[in-house]
């Protein structure tokens, strides 16, 4: 509270506090939503995920709304930058006075910004950023709508272990935290399963080489290899697999990556016949099951160009609305709360995994398909040779 008051103090542009307003931002035909996301800057390509979710807002909206009220999104830009981010939470809290927040992609932001968030109580659902710090420990207003970087390690190991008699894995990976976010929670899944890695490896950012790791694993001939790389090292790893022969043992990558875009880098098939990636989705970006989201994406935006972010964010938005409206039209935030901590094995439609919250627990989503070329086609799969 002391924080909070300094910075009221120092602000003689704010309107009164919303800390107590249960009704704060909700008028008899609208829900106001704090919709932050970088949309310029280096990284605005994330903010396809922000596009995505307000599209859906629309949509419900054309439907007549939760309640007879509007969903309507203000737009902050974060820039993907911290401080940016900081001030943008700021003004929809404390300026424009939104009900609740949704969306944020970049994860050192979003971390960043819950402590102002749960300091000031109103709902906040995550949609984009999967650092795990982000909503654990629980904090009773934060939810968190996608698969944390936990939940993808542990379903990168999961599906290297699908494949049978695979008893050897090694790792290799950049020595950032972030590919630590997955690499850590996959080995802590292999170790529960009686499988200890046989070679770490590291890969830094920016080399342009990898004959070095290669030859250790061709030593090591493992049955599989996890890649936290990003997706430029990871085009080049693949490339060295395939000149020293390895081009028949299986990598597992990433969400970091994107299969059609890797295959694009290494130029040939053959070199990605065995790459397979995270994939959230119940399909393919351009399969029939993904078909409704792109029509309405582009329905509200023709000339939004679609990727892989663009509907990582909708999930979390079929989540809220059926939140709000079980909530009832006598809404409120504790309310709102109460009826996100009740979502229970939520298929979104696309998401590949559903969405569970209970009050101990707000990481939502605990797993994520896979996909790979089968058969020169890229396809979801549950587990190894198992399409979704």
């Amino acid at each position: 509270m002391k924080r909070l008051s300094t910075f009221l103090a120092a602000t003689a542009l704010l309107a009164a506090p919303a800390l107590a307003g249960e009704t704060t931002g909700l008028t008899d035909d609208a829900i106001t939503i704090g919709v932050m996301g970088p949309f310029s800057g280096n990284a605005s390509s994330y903010s396809k995920a922000e596009i995505g979710l307000m599209a859906f807002y629309d949509m419900i909206n054309d439907a007549g709304g939760v309640h007879g009220r509007k969903l309507v999104a203000v737009q902050e830009d974060t820039g993907c930058d911290t401080a940016k981010g900081l001030a943008a939470a700021k003004k929809l809290i404390y300026q424009d006075e939104v009900f609740m927040l949704q969306g944020n992609s970049c994860s050192g932001v979003a971390v960043a910004l819950r402590p102002e968030i749960e300091e000031a109580g109103l709902p906040w659902i995550v949609a984009h950023a999967v650092s795990d710090t982000i909503s654990q420990p629980v904090a009773a207003n934060i939810f968190h709508g996608v698969p944390t970087g936990n939940a993808n390690g542990r379903a990168m190991a999961e599906f290297v272990l699908s494949r049978p008699d695979t008893t050897k894995v090694a790792i290799i990976e950049h020595s950032n935290d972030w590919a630590h976010s997955y690499s850590d929670p996959a080995q802590a899944y292999l170790k529960e399963h009686g499988v200890e890695p046989t070679e770490v490896l590291t890969m830094e950012r920016g080399q342009t080489d990898a004959t070095a790791q290669v030859l250790k694993l061709r030593a090591d001939r493992p049955d599989f290899i996890i890649a936290a790389l990003y997706e430029a090292e990871t085009a080049i790893f693949l490339r060295d697999m395939k000149k020293y022969g390895l081009g028949d043992i299986p990598v597992m990558g990433t969400a970091g990556t994107d299969l059609e875009n890797t295959l694009k880098r290494v130029g040939d098939l053959d070199t990605v016949k065995n790459y397979y990636v995270i994939h959230p989705y119940v399909d393919n970006l351009d399969g029939p099951g993904m078909k409704k989201w792109a029509d309405m994406i582009h329905k509200y935006y023709p000339d939004e160009e679609l990727s892989n972010f663009s509907y990582i964010s909708i999930g979390s938005g079929v989540a809220l609305v059926k939140a709000l409206e079980a909530a009832g039209p006598d809404l409120t935030r504790s309310k709102l709360i109460a009826e996100l901590d009740k979502i229970s094995d939520l298929d979104t439609g696309v998401l590949s995994s559903p969405i569970t919250w209970t009050a101990d627990d707000h990481q939502g989503v605990k797993g994520s398909a896979v996909s790979g070329f089968v058969d020169g086609k890229p396809t979801v799969l549950k587990a190894w040779g198992q399409p979704y």
